[in-house]
């Protein structure tokens, strides 16, 4: 019989690529795989401040109340829908801290359940609300998916989160972090030994879709003519939607027939794109996920213009592999993984319109070199997958 690998993501999406769903569906090779479904709170977005709360506190409602249901996806992953419990249903009444204890009670009972019904000898573990515990005759990994944007917190709660994460450490075979940076702030902050993982792409995907196809996106967007900026994304508060506008706005003298695709949900920036369609910035709204890589591969320049906090300094953005999975340029804002990276077909300017409008003319003309493919095919998610599937068949026994 092959290992049983409970996977467990921070979020599950079907709107975005989520680094542990996209590794469980190419882990199956190697490991009967089983999924763990539930919507969360946080991932829910709304038109007001009030209108998004309402919405948090049904979908925390619906989860914790669900019955335990299990189903075979085409992927050959079994999809495990549980009840879950959230920390918002409480933390009005209780505080955040105490709320979230007593979530990660709860579900870790949850979790014991699953893994002596369904036979697991492994678990993929990035979701905190389910608590990180060793479970005898079980190897446990636990994923470090992102850092946190650590200056809003007072040092008295950073110590205590710096603590807890030090503490995983001694419950688990091994842990995974998204880039090196993070794994070295782990070990230096926290004195977790992290191996990194990156994110990836579907490189064969993102690379085989029919030039028609790219071609009719193009005219149906307006852009067939055009050099097309492109930023693709859930387009939160954090994402400098307004940096990439206003250095469309300043280089376009520059270029005049170029055009900006903010590309994807960005509520939160209406009225910025609202006020500049006539200058050609074109909001494309929702994108389904299965219609992204034509999206990729129609622009011309692909955009990251998040700026720099702990947040984003330590995260491996995947819309970038993406980028260049489609042998885009990227004009980015210089955070600390892409310094250290390095990629070649990335220009990194320092976040204002001027310094960016400058690189929007650079990349408009370089051109993509051969020997950058082998760059980014290191970080396909089958390559990235085998890397994990290594490390954890690979680990007998703990480690401490």
């Amino acid at each position: 019989m092959r290992p049983r690998l409970l996977v467990v993501p921070h979020i599950y999406a079907d709107d975005i690529a989520v680094r542990e769903i996209e590794l469980a569906r190419r882990l199956t090779s190697k490991f009967e795989v089983f999924l763990l479904k539930s919507r969360h709170a946080l991932h829910v977005d709304g038109k007001s401040a009030f209108t998004r709360r309402v919405k948090q506190a049904g979908v925390a409602l619906s989860a914790a109340l669900r019955s335990r249901s299990q189903s075979k996806a085409s992927d050959g992953t079994s999809i495990i829908e549980v009840p879950v419990w959230q920390p918002i249903l409480a933390q009005r009444l209780v505080g955040v801290e105490r709320a979230s204890a007593l979530c990660r009670l709860r579900n870790r009972q949850t979790l014991r359940g699953l893994v002596r019904d369904l036979g697991i000898t492994h678990v993929l573990l990035a979701n905190e609300l389910f608590g990180v515990e060793r479970i005898p005759g079980v190897r446990t990994f636990f994923d470090v998916v992102d850092w946190f944007p650590e200056e809003q917190f007072s040092s008295a709660r950073l110590g205590r989160i710096r603590a807890a994460i030090g503490a995983i450490d001694k419950q688990v075979d091994g842990t995974f972090a998204v880039s090196q940076p993070l794994c070295e702030k782990l070990e230096r902050e926290c004195g977790m030994q992290a191996s990194p993982l990156p994110n990836g792409a579907d490189i064969a995907r993102l690379r085989s879709v029919a030039p028609a196809k790219v071609s009719a996106l193009r005219q149906r967007l307006g852009i067939a003519e055009h050099f097309a900026i492109g930023y693709i994304g859930n387009h939160g508060s954090f994402t400098g939607v307004d940096l990439a506008v206003n250095a469309f706005l300043a280089a376009r003298q520059r270029i005049p027939n170029a055009r900006l695709l903010i590309i994807g949900p960005a509520d939160t920036w209406r009225a910025l794109l609202e006020a500049n369609r006539a200058a050609g910035v074109i909001a494309t709204g929702n994108v389904a996920p299965a219609e992204i890589a034509e999206y990729c591969n129609a622009i011309d320049v692909g955009v990251l213009a998040q700026g720099k906090s702990a947040g984003t300094d330590f995260a491996f953005q995947i819309k970038v592999v993406e980028y260049s999975a489609c042998r885009k340029c990227v004009v980015s804002t210089p955070l600390l993984n892409w310094q250290r990276l390095a990629w070649p077909n990335i220009i990194l300017a320092e976040p204002n319109p001027q310094a960016w409008a400058d690189a929007f003319v650079r990349a408009r003309g370089m051109s993509w070199e051969p020997a950058w493919d082998r760059i980014v095919e290191a970080y396909d998610w089958q390559v990235l997958a085998d890397i994990a599937a290594k490390a954890m068949i690979g680990s007998h026994g703990d480690r401490n």
